[in-house]
């Protein structure tokens, strides 16, 4: 069995559930810096930005043990208000939820494929963890997916 450490006093498998979490935050990270170095769009940039300090934060977390603590604030917005834009986006945007497609624009794409991801990542998060996850991290997670499913409003084609 092929091991690497969990942590200083621990061993487990590479298949190691929080293994795999520390790979999927690891590739969202990397495709997060992807998108950032093919934009000429530097707001676009920024936002991204914000979301790979909160992606950072949580590899941080999860390496050392430690628990998630205060709010998650994404360009300006605290959880709640995410929480409350992405389920009432009429209401914020003008528009119902989004139907995706191609003709949404790159970057729209883009984010939408970095929410997808997240997704991804919080259920791998979610066998690593149990539900009442003392680092939070399958709370951040959720609202990070959220967070992106608002920025789309920003950046679609309509």
């Amino acid at each position: 069995m092929t091991e690497t450490s969990l942590n200083a006093h621990e061993r487990v498998s590479k298949t190691h559930a929080r293994i795999e979490l520390r790979g999927r935050l690891d590739s969202l990270n990397a495709r997060i810096i992807l998108f950032q170095a093919h934009s000429d769009n530097d707001e676009y940039t920024s936002d991204l930005e914000e979301v790979r300090e909160v992606v950072r934060c949580l590899q941080g977390l999860e390496a050392r043990e430690k628990v998630f603590e205060g709010v998650m604030t994404l360009w300006g917005m605290d959880e709640e208000e995410i929480h409350e834009r992405s389920h009432n986006p009429q209401k914020f945007y003008g528009r119902g939820h989004l139907v995706f497609h191609h003709g949404m624009g790159r970057e729209a794409s883009e984010i939408n494929l970095l929410r997808a991801l997240v997704r991804e990542t919080e259920l791998c998060a979610c066998r690593a963890f149990d539900d009442n996850d003392t680092l939070k991290i399958i709370h951040v997670l959720n609202r990070l997916s959220s967070a992106l499913y608002i920025l789309i409003y920003k950046y679609i084609s309509l």
